[in-house]
C-alpha cells in the first residue's frame, strides 16, 4: 500500500507540473486532517457513516487526506443534437491515513471520459445513483455514501437527457456497470448493477419514477470448492434477471432461481421548483425477489427536500425522511425475505466492513461495539451466520442546512430510530431497542482554509456515546 501511495503522489506531482502551464485552471488540490475523540471505544453513528468509506471508528485518532483532480478538454463533437458541446477526460484520486498511521486507503482512483451527460468512467468513484442529498439524508436503500467505493467500470447518463421527438416531455437517465468486489468476504466475486429513470416534464413540475438494480454473482471460495458461472452466458442471465443454475443449486430436478445475490430498489417522486425553492420528492420500496415489486410491499425509505435558491438566506437547505423496513416481502406466501443478506453470498450488502446502503441496517462488525456479538472474519468463516444483524427498523430523520454569516455555515441531523434486529438475531434486540443519532456541524471558510468543528451524539437503549471532530482543509490549488 505504501508503493501505491507513493505512486499516486509521484502522478500527481507530475501532472501538477504540467497543468501550471495549460490546466492550471481544471486542476484541484486539497490536503486536510482531522482529529476526533469519543466517550466510547468507537465512534458515533454521524461521525462516520455516509463518508465514502473515509473515516475512522477509533476512540481517539487522526484522519489525514490529500485529494487531485484535473479534467482536460479534448475537443468538441456533435452527437445526438446540432449543438457542438466539450468532449472531456478528467482523472482524480483521494488518499487518506487512519487508525493511528497503520492504514492507508485509496479511497478514490479513477479516469473518466465525457460527453454533455454521457460518460464511461473506470476506478473508483464516489458515485450516487439517486438524487438524496448526502450531506442531510440517512442514505439510500440502493447505493449511499457509506461504503469505500467499489472498483469498476461503468457507462451512462448522469442527469436527466431529452427523449428525441417528445419536444422535451419525456427525459430519461441510466447507468451499467461491472465492479469487483475482491476476496475480502465470503465469495471472490463480481458486481453487476445497473439503473433507469424517466422523468415528465411539466415545466415547474417534473413525476418521475425509476428502478435500481444490483447482483453479486460469480462468486470463488476454493476452501469450500465453490466456483459459481462466469461466463458471457452467466452475466446475460445476471443482465436480463434471467431463471437459471449458475452453480449453486445442486441439479436433482430443483428449479433454479436467478444468478447471484439479487436486490434492488423502485423509486417513483417528484421534483418542483420556482424563482424561490426546489422541492424533491422520494420514496424508494426495496426488493430482494420478483415478488418485492408489489404494491403490498409496504418497506420504504420516503423522504422531502426542500433547497432555497436565495443563497443569503440563513435557511439553505432542509431534508425530512421516514424509513419502514419491518415486512421485508413477508405479504407473500413464499419465503421471507433478509434484507442485505444472502445464504450464498454471507457476507452480503457490504463492501469492505461497511454496509453499501443505507447505514441504519447495522453489519456485525459495528454491532459488535454495543452488543454481545463477535464479527467474522468472512474470508476463512465456514458457517450459517448472517452478517447484516439489524435490518428490521422504524426510524425517521431531519436535518437542514444553514447560513449563519457570509463564511460560516451549519448542519444538524437528527435520527430517531425503533431498532428490531433481523430475525436470525431478534434476541439481540427483543421487543425492540430506541436509538437516536444526531450531529451538529458548523464550518468557517477563510481564502483557501476551511475548518470545522463537528459533535456527534448517539443516545437510547443500545448505547450512549458523544463524539467530537476538529477539522482542517487547505486548497492547494
Amino acid at each position: 500500500m505504501r508503493n501505491i501511495a507513493l505512486s499516486i503522489l509521484l502522478m500527481f506531482s507530475l501532472t501538477t507540473a504540467i497543468a501550471q502551464e495549460s490546466f492550471s485552471d481544471s486542476l484541484r488540490v486539497e490536503v486536510g486532517t482531522q482529529v476526533q475523540v469519543a466517550s466510547k471505544g468507537f465512534q458515533p453513528l454521524w461521525a462516520k457513516a455516509n463518508r465514502f468509506g473515509l473515516a475512522s471508528n477509533e476512540q481517539y485518532d487522526q484522519v489525514t487526506w490529500l485529494e487531485a483532480s484535473n479534467k482536460h478538454r479534448l475537443g468538441t463533437m456533435r452527437l445526438f443534437s446540432d449543438t457542438a458541446s466539450a468532449v472531456t477526460l478528467s482523472y482524480g484520486a483521494t488518499l487518506f491515513n487512519a487508525e493511528h498511521y497503520r492504514r492507508t486507503v485509496l479511497q478514490q482512483g479513477y479516469v473518466q471520459l465525457k460527453y454533455k451527460e454521457w460518460f464511461i468512467r473506470g476506478g473508483r468513484h464516489r458515485d450516487l445513483w439517486d438524487d438524496l442529498n448526502p450531506d442531510l439524508s440517512m442514505g439510500s436503500l440502493g447505493t449511499s455514501g457509506n461504503a469505500l467505493p467499489i472498483p469498476k467500470i461503468t457507462i451512462g447518463i448522469d442527469d436527466f437527457v431529452r427523449v428525441p421527438w417528445t419536444k422535451g416531455v419525456l427525459e430519461f437517465k441510466g447507468m451499467l456497470g461491472h465492479g469487483w468486489l475482491g476476496d475480502n468476504r465470503f465469495m471472490d466475486s463480481w458486481l453487476h448493477e445497473k439503473s433507469f429513470y424517466g422523468r415528465i416534464n411539466f415545466g415547474k413540475w417534473k413525476p418521475y419514477g425509476g428502478v435500481q438494480h444490483y447482483t453479486e454473482w460469480g462468486g470463488r471460495r476454493p476452501a469450500n470448492g465453490i466456483s459459481l458461472d462466469r461466463s458471457f452466458r452467466g452475466f446475460l442471465d445476471v443482465l436480463f434477471v434471467s431463471e437459471s443454475n449458475d452453480g449453486s443449486v445442486p441439479d436433482i430436478g430443483i428449479r433454479p432461481n436467478r444468478a447471484g445475490d439479487q436486490r434492488g430498489l423502485a423509486e417513483l417522486g417528484f421534483y418542483f421548483d420556482n424563482d424561490k425553492i426546489a422541492l424533491h420528492f422520494y420514496n424508494q420500496t426495496p426488493f430482494e425477489s420478483g415478488k418485492g415489486i408489489d404494491i403490498r410491499n409496504m418497506d420504504r425509505l420516503a423522504g422531502l427536500r426542500l433547497d432555497n435558491k436565495n443563497q443569503q438566506h440563513w435557511l439553505q437547505s432542509v431534508v425530512v425522511e421516514f424509513i419502514y423496513t419491518k415486512q421485508m416481502e413477508g405479504f407473500s406466501d413464499g419465503e421471507r425475505q433478509s434484507l442485505y443478506n444472502n445464504g450464498s453470498y454471507k457476507t452480503g450488502w457490504e463492501y469492505e466492513g461497511k454496509v453499501v446502503g443505507n447505514a441504519l441496517l447495522t453489519n456485525r462488525t459495528y454491532a459488535s461495539d454495543y452488543l454481545p456479538i463477535e464479527p467474522l472474519d468472512w474470508v476463512n468463516a465456514n458457517n450459517e451466520s448472517s452478517n447484516i444483524i439489524n435490518n428490521r427498523l422504524v426510524g425517521g430523520n431531519i436535518a437542514g442546512q444553514f447560513k449563519l454569516a457570509d463564511n460560516w455555515a451549519f448542519r444538524a441531523k437528527v435520527t430517531p430510530v425503533m431498532n428490531y434486529g433481523s430475525r436470525q438475531m431478534q434476541r439481540l434486540y427483543g421487543d425492540g431497542q430506541f436509538e437516536c443519532y444526531s450531529l451538529m456541524e458548523l464550518k468557517h471558510s477563510i481564502g483557501q482554509w476551511k475548518l470545522g468543528a463537528t459533535v456527534a451524539a448517539d443516545f437510547g437503549q443500545l448505547y450512549s456515546n458523544v463524539g467530537g471532530i476538529l477539522s482542517v482543509k487547505y486548497a492547494i490549488w
